[in-house]
């Protein structure tokens, strides 16, 4: 299977219908639904010309089984197959940030893993990962962060595949707290 990127067409028919457009034409006729689809991509992502062959990409991105459409009376919906949420899943990774609050609440996120050796690769990614968004490690498998990020950690713990391994401690009091406080500059 050919690689999406998120920039493609393909890739943004795919954020559209990740992001919540659920593609839903009252019309019987599949081949008008990939008209009306198109247009609805077109305005989401405000393409400057108007893109060549649209239904050839959701016709592709269905034998690739990354959409689907499901028929509910006389409408037809365009859905993210299990494969095409993975692919969705990857464009998020790639932008994923933690969301800094005005005011700290004084408290520390103790992010704590024990990741098989087995998964060696996702142990690395989340900590090449968690470094990449701010957290400061505390030893190999213990990192820090002093803002809320439960949803991030677990969507990253998520994406790899190993959630039941990872696990967010809310710490008040800790060691060392004041060389965190500088080293966050809180």
């Amino acid at each position: 299977m050919k690689v999406i990127d998120k920039e493609s067409n393909s890739g943004k028919i795919i954020r559209a219908l990740g992001i919540g457009v659920g593609i839903v034409v009252a019309l019987s006729n599949e081949r008008t639904s990939y008209q009306i689809g198109k247009t609805l991509i077109k305005e989401i992502f405000g393409l400057n010309k108007k893109p060549k062959n649209i239904p050839y990409y959701f016709l592709r991105l269905r034998k690739q089984k990354l959409i689907n459409f499901q028929k509910s009376g006389h409408s037809h919906k365009i859905v993210l197959t299990e494969g095409g949420r993975e692919i969705f899943l990857r464009f998020n990774y790639e932008n994923l940030n933690f969301k800094i609050p005005r005011i700290w609440d004084r408290n520390f996120r103790v992010i704590v893993f024990d990741i098989p050796e087995n998964k060696k690769a996702a142990r690395d990614s989340l900590r090449e990962k968690m470094k990449e968004l701010g957290c400061i490690r505390f030893n190999d498998s213990v990192w820090v962060y002093p803002y809320p990020c439960q949803k991030e950690i677990d969507f990253i713990a998520n994406y790899w595949r190993v959630g039941k391994y990872v696990h967010l401690i809310l710490a008040r009091d800790i060691t060392n707290r004041d060389l965190l406080e500088k080293a966050f500059n809180l």
